[in-house]
């Protein structure tokens, strides 16, 4: 009898996903990316006026792909490696958060302290899946800490911590980046499967 285990066409699925975790370093470029955006947003709350710090802040999100695709490339990674299997889920993922921006654009017209705490909150929990597609625990530890850090934070409070959410996201993200730093490491200290994935 054949198990799940034994699936041949699980097994070259696993396969893929560990070729394009490699290929890519996981894509570790994009929370250091997010990072940095976390550590500009602070600077610019706190040296703006609400409304065109937040603007500023939207307006910054445009380079966090770009930044993030030249620091996965310093890692050894692609971020546009091919996937016949994976590539159409990545590019549905990403889209995913197109579909943020009317929450956010409803929360900055209606409750603008609030919007970093949305950003951060949205933009971190698209991470998730990536937690799956890499095989990786640095994904659902940036969206779990997210959610979990600015909620408490912002019950404790009592408030929407506008210029503690920038540092608050930004440690949370330098934590997962550790996480993968390490499981990219590990992933150059073992030889590359001779695999046929496409």
């Amino acid at each position: 009898m054949t198990t799940m285990s034994d699936d041949p066409t699980l097994s070259d699925f696993r396969a893929e996903r560990a070729r394009m975790s490699r290929a890519t370093a996981k894509g570790i470029g994009m929370p250091m990316a997010g990072m940095l955006y976390w550590l500009v947003a602070a600077w610019v709350l706190r040296a703006m006026p609400t409304e065109t710090a937040l603007v500023w802040c939207f307006i910054l999100t445009g380079p966090v792909f770009p930044i993030g695709y030249a620091l996965t490339k310093a890692f050894g990674g692609d971020l546009f490696a091919k996937s016949s299997t994976l590539t159409p889920i990545g590019i549905q993922l990403a889209a995913l958060q197109l579909f943020f921006w009317p929450i956010i654009i409803v929360v900055f017209r209606n409750a603008p302290e609030w919007t970093p705490f949305t950003l951060a909150v949205l933009f971190g929990s698209h991470f998730l899946p990536y937690g799956w597609m890499y095989e990786s625990r640095g994904y659902p530890f940036l969206t779990v800490s997210l959610a979990v850090t600015m909620c408490v934070g912002a019950i404790v409070t009592g408030g929407p911590m506008y210029l503690a959410v920038p540092w608050l996201a930004a440690a949370c993200y330098a934590i997962a980046i550790g996480i993968l730093w390490t499981e990219v490491a590990a992933l150059k200290r073992v030889p590359a499967p001779t695999t046929a994935g496409t």
